[in-house]
């Protein structure tokens, strides 16, 4: 069966993603939260509805968060408040892979084709992306404007051939928290929160990242626990 509703049908630039997860980390009112945001988006887009559009992207990231997300939410929120610019995109790419399978195929889609290739097309995404999602030209529509998102979060570069890019630098984080908020993020944002520990650390829809925690580190962690299957299978699960 096709997968059917794709929300993230915007461009979304990493400034508004940065000021949603602040007013709701300080405000948590929905209403509040969209008066702040209609604000803030009056010069970018006259139309309302267009605004109205964007303003539902961004608030199904960062507040209108399912209840089995919300911890999760409510952690990367206080992360988020009390550490340095560059762990935002961590917490901003978690969060959107929970609220958009179709974020996530589309982050799938080019982790995987850049571990076989320098650089990515429009086109090769998009007809990944149309075996999942349908060919439809929604889907197409929605692909470029995820895309276009990705080069805005500096995640992926433009070349001098239009709709081709590149991978950005990977981005690095020192402290241990936010890489453990992030797994856990990446796992429950699969379809069976359960994966062996090395597949995880690697996983495509984490392209943009590096990730170097220990073992140790996760295996102390409250919200995951490492299993041991077989003689060298570590498995990670939630808790």
């Amino acid at each position: 069966m096709m997968n059917s509703n794709i929300g993230f049908d915007r461009r979304i630039k990493l400034d508004w993603l940065d000021a949603t997860a602040w007013k709701a980390g300080t405000e948590g009112n929905v209403d509040e939260v969209r008066k702040y945001l209609n604000e803030l988006l009056r010069t970018e887009y006259k139309n309302k509805e267009a605004r109205r559009k964007t303003i539902t992207v961004l608030t199904r990231i960062w507040v209108r968060v399912p209840d089995e997300h919300q911890v999760l939410q409510r952690r990367g929120l206080k992360i988020l408040l009390e550490s340095d610019p560059g762990t935002r995109l961590w917490l901003h790419w978690g969060m959107t892979l929970l609220a958009y399978p179709f974020f996530r195929d589309i982050a799938m889609i080019i982790g995987r084709l850049l571990t076989l290739q320098n650089e990515v097309s429009l086109q090769q995404i998009s007809r990944r992306l149309s075996e999942q999602w349908g060919e439809r030209s929604s889907v197409h529509r929605a692909c470029q404007r995820v895309v276009r998102s990705m080069v805005d979060w500096s995640v992926l570069n433009d070349t001098s051939m239009k709709g081709v890019y590149v991978p950005a630098a990977k981005k690095k984080v020192s402290t241990e928290d936010v890489q453990l908020w992030f797994l856990e993020a990446l796992l429950r944002s699969e379809p069976t929160p359960i994966m062996p520990l090395q597949q995880l650390l690697q996983i495509p829809s984490a392209f943009p990242f590096h990730l170097d925690i220990s073992l140790l580190a996760i295996r102390q962690s409250k919200q995951l626990e490492i299993q041991r299957q077989g003689l060298d299978l570590d498995m990670v699960v939630i808790r």
